[in-house]
């Protein structure tokens, strides 16, 4: 993650496409039936795909997120280059994104993942 916020492991050309929208997401989830209805409600934060990374507009500056998940892990990473921070979450639960909103909102003051488009519904909605 550090490597990447300061570009040490390609070539700036590379870093730039990577980390230039090339897909415009406009699905209302990622996954399951609501994939396949657009909304604007992403619109505000441009949030796209580029090269392997998720991509959003903030105050913070452009900003770029990974995350996953399988049996028994799940994992999400922001890092916003310009403002030098970032932040990774890695857990051992099927329940660890229930966390990733209010860590990421009181860790790096990051309001601005689309949570609900990757269905990370806060614990306590569920």
């Amino acid at each position: 993650m550090e490597a990447v916020l300061q570009g040490k492991l390609i070539s700036e050309a590379s870093y730039n496409e990577i980390f230039s929208p090339q897909v415009r997401i406009r699905s209302k989830i990622q996954f399951g039936p609501g994939s396949l209805e657009e909304t604007d409600k992403y619109d505000d934060i441009n949030l796209s795909y580029g090269l392997g990374w998720g991509l959003l507009d903030t105050p913070h500056g452009p900003g770029a997120f990974k995350e996953g998940h399988g049996n028994g892990f799940q994992h999400y990473t922001i890092l916003f280059p310009e403002a030098g921070k970032g932040i990774m979450m890695l857990t051992n639960s099927d329940n660890g994104e229930g966390i990733f909103k209010e860590l990421l909102e009181l860790a790096i003051g990051d309001t601005y993942t689309p949570w609900e488009w990757e269905n990370y519904i806060p614990y306590q909605e569920r």
